[in-house]
C-alpha cells in the first residue's frame, strides 16, 4: 500500500479519537503532518455525554473512574484541573439475605474459573451452587448481564470486581470511586481545546457511509451534513469505532481485521429530580440499592437527585416503557421504586423533572475475554486501523477509551518510523 505521508485521518471524536489527534499532534513525528478528525455528531466525546438538568450535571454515559483501576483517566482529570467528587455508591443499602454471604462463596469459586473458561457465568455457578442459587446471586448483584450466554466466568468476575455497588464481593472492596463535578463530558471538551491547540483540525456532521478496503487505493466515503460525500484516499486512516459500527459498515468485519468476536450490552440510565430530598428523611442518601426488580440498581445523589441504572434485557424494558409514553413510564418508576423501598407508592412524591438514557450497544467486548487480543486491529490487505475500548481489558469504561487512542497512535508512530528509517538508508545508499 502507498502511504502518503502528509495526512493522518481519524473518524471518530470520542476519548479515543481525541487522544489518538493528540498524541500524534504532540509528537516530533507528525509536527508537519495534517491531522483531521472527522464526526458524525455536533459534538465530542461519544458515550461521555453529560447535561446539566436543575443545575446539576448528570451523565447521560459514562459516569465515574476508580482511582485504583482507572490510572489513566485520574493522570487526565489531574493535569486537566477538572473538578472531581467522591462517587460514594460502595455501601449497599438495604442488602438482601444473600448478600451477607455472597463474598465469601465468590472467592471460593474465582479459583476454578480457568477450568470453566468457555461456560457461561450463570453455566459455571450452577455446577458449583445449583441453579437455583445461581441465578439468585446474579440477581443480588444486580448486573443482568451476568446472565447473558456470552458472558465467561472470566468476564463476569471483570465486571464484579470493577464495578463500585458490587466491588465489595471482592478483593478490590474499599476501592474509591469519583466523578466529575461538570460530568464526564468536560474531559473529551478538554483534550478537544488541547488539539486544537496543537493543529488537529475537526470536522463535524461528517458520518462514515462506507469502507472500500480491499482495492489498491483504500478509501472511506463520508456523508457531510446528510448531503454531500468526502472521500479519503490517502495517509494513514484510523476509525475509532465500537464493533457493532463496524460491522454495520459492511468492511469485512470482524473476519477481515480480527480473529476475535464481539459482543454488546444495552443499558439504560433514568434520571428524577423532586422539589424535596424526601430519601434522606429514609437515610438513603448518597446510598444505592440493588431491587428486585426492573429497576435494579437505586442510587440517591446527596441531596440532588435520585437515578437507576440497569443493563441487558431490564434495559429494554425500561426502553419499552418510554415509548409508551410520559405518564406510563414514570407511574412504571413510581411503581417499581415503592417495591425496591418497601413503601406504598402513595408514600412517593411525583419528580418535577426527568431525564434519560437507552444505550442500544452500552458496553461492548471481546467474546474471547483474551489478554491477547492485538493492540488495534489492521485491515489485512489495507492496514486501515481499527481501535477501541471493547479491544482493551477495560472496554466499557474511559480508561479504554484513552488506553485504545494512545494504542493507535503508537501504531501510527511505529509506521511514520519505519518508514522514515527507509527513506533514510535510501538517501545513504544514493550517495554511496
Amino acid at each position: 500500500m502507498t502511504v502518503r505521508e502528509n495526512t493522518i485521518s481519524i473518524i471518530g471524536a470520542g476519548i479515543s479519537g481525541i487522544i489518538c489527534a493528540l498524541t500524534l499532534a504532540k509528537s516530533n513525528e507528525c509536527k508537519k503532518k495534517t491531522i483531521r478528525v472527522y464526526e458524525h455528531k455536533n459534538r465530542v466525546g461519544g458515550r461521555a455525554h453529560a447535561i446539566k438538568v436543575n443545575d446539576h450535571y448528570v451523565d447521560l454515559g459514562a459516569g465515574r473512574f476508580s482511582s485504583g483501576l482507572h490510572h489513566n483517566v485520574k493522570e487526565q482529570v489531574k493535569s486537566l484541573n477538572l473538578a472531581y467528587e467522591k462517587f460514594p455508591f460502595t455501601q449497599l443499602k438495604r442488602p438482601q439475605a444473600l448478600h451477607k454471604s455472597l463474598k465469601s462463596i465468590l472467592k471460593n469459586l474465582k479459583p476454578l474459573c480457568d477450568e470453566h473458561a468457555h461456560d457461561s457465568f450463570e453455566e459455571f455457578l450452577t455446577i458449583y451452587v445449583g441453579g437455583s442459587q445461581a441465578r439468585e446471586m446474579i440477581n443480588a448483584l444486580g448486573y443482568d448481564s451476568l446472565s447473558l450466554p456470552n458472558i465467561t466466568p472470566h468476564i463476569a468476575f471483570d465486571i464484579i470486581e470493577k464495578h463500585p455497588e458490587i466491588q465489595g464481593f471482592s478483593d478490590n472492596a474499599g476501592y474509591e470511586w469519583f466523578n466529575l463535578k461538570e460530568g464526564f463530558s468536560a474531559l473529551p471538551e478538554r483534550l478537544y481545546e488541547q488539539a486544537l491547540a496543537h493543529g488537529v483540525e475537526f470536522h463535524f456532521g461528517h458520518e462514515l457511509i462506507k469502507i472500500d478496503a480491499d482495492s489498491n487505493t483504500p478509501t472511506l466515503t463520508l456523508l457531510k451534513d446528510n448531503q454531500q460525500e468526502v472521500t479519503i484516499n490517502e495517509g494513514e486512516m484510523i476509525l475509532t469505532f465500537p464493533p457493532t459500527a463496524m460491522s454495520k459498515l459492511n468492511c469485512g468485519f470482524p473476519q477481515d481485521w480480527s480473529n476475535y468476536t464481539y459482543g454488546s450490552i444495552p443499558l439504560f440510565k433514568g434520571f428524577l429530580f423532586y422539589d424535596t430530598p424526601w430519601w434522606q428523611d429514609l437515610d438513603l442518601a448518597d446510598h444505592v440499592v440493588i431491587a428486585n426488580n426492573p429497576i435494579r440498581k437505586l442510587y440517591f445523589k446527596d441531596n440532588r437527585y435520585v437515578f437507576f441504572y440497569t443493563d441487558s434485557d431490564y434495559a429494554n424494558f425500561w426502553r419499552d416503557a418510554t415509548l409508551k409514553g410520559e405518564a406510563h413510564y414514570l407511574q412504571t418508576v413510581k411503581e417499581l421504586m415503592a417495591d425496591a423501598l418497601k413503601c406504598h407508592v402513595s408514600q412517593l412524591p411525583e419528580p418535577s423533572t426527568h431525564t434519560y438514557k437507552h444505550w442500544v450497544h452500552g458496553v461492548e467486548f471481546s467474546q474471547e475475554s483474551s489478554p491477547n487480543h492485538p493492540k488495534t486491529l489492521e485491515h489485512k490487505k489495507s492496514h486501515i486501523i481499527s481501535t477501541s475500548d471493547a479491544y482493551t481489558p477495560h472496554c466499557g469504561w474511559m480508561e479504554g477509551g484513552i488506553i485504545a487512542g494512545t494504542n493507535a497512535a503508537n501504531t501510527v508512530l511505529e509506521r511514520v518510523r519505519k518508514r522514515q528509517a527507509l527513506n533514510q538508508e535510501d538517501c545513504e545508499l544514493a550517495h554511496i
